[in-house]
């Protein structure tokens, strides 16, 4: 069976690592299995904290290291002229998921919600394709109910977690 794949999109610090941490626990609870993509959109390569032997292989020019240890893998590679969402979300389906959850790629026309946060997070909804729901912080829920004509949520409730198991 393929996976629901499903974005969670908004500016920077909008809480979308939160907000995708909260999910996979919720699906968790239901016996969700879920994979996660995360777009790296700071720029430049994501830092390497731990400085374990894989990475020190990584760090040290090798193109991917991958460590597996009781049924657990950690993969760093250099992907010569990176890598398409489609050839990464193959690589993830190799997990046989449930679930795809999507950080990010605002402009990927999978099914998303956007994270509302500031009153200029409101144009997302006219901008990106394929929304099918928003989450505001309580301060700019009232204006996102107004200005969008999708289901939106408040952050703090599990509105939005019981919608989303109906989707999936």
């Amino acid at each position: 069976m393929k996976p629901f794949i499903f974005q969670v999109v908004g500016y920077q610090h909008r809480g979308k690592t939160t907000f995708i941490k909260k999910m996979i626990e919720n699906l968790r609870e239901v016996n969700v299995e879920t994979a996660v993509l995360k777009h790296h959109g700071h720029g430049g390569k994501p830092d390497i904290i731990n400085l374990k032997d894989s990475h020190n292989h990584f760090q040290a020019g090798a193109a991917a290291s991958l460590v597996e240890g009781d049924g657990t893998i950690e993969l760093l590679g250099n992907l010569k002229g990176g890598a398409s969402i489609t050839e990464l979300i193959k690589l993830l389906n190799l997990f046989h998921p449930d679930v795809i959850l999507i950080e990010g790629y605002k402009q990927e026309d999978f099914p998303k919600v956007i994270l509302i946060k500031e009153e200029s997070d409101l144009s997302l909804l006219e901008r990106l394709s394929n929304v099918q729901a928003a989450v505001a912080w309580p301060e700019r829920l009232e204006r996102t109910r107004n200005h969008a004509s999708v289901p939106v949520f408040p952050l703090n409730s599990d509105q939005f977690f019981s919608w989303f198991l109906e989707q999936i």
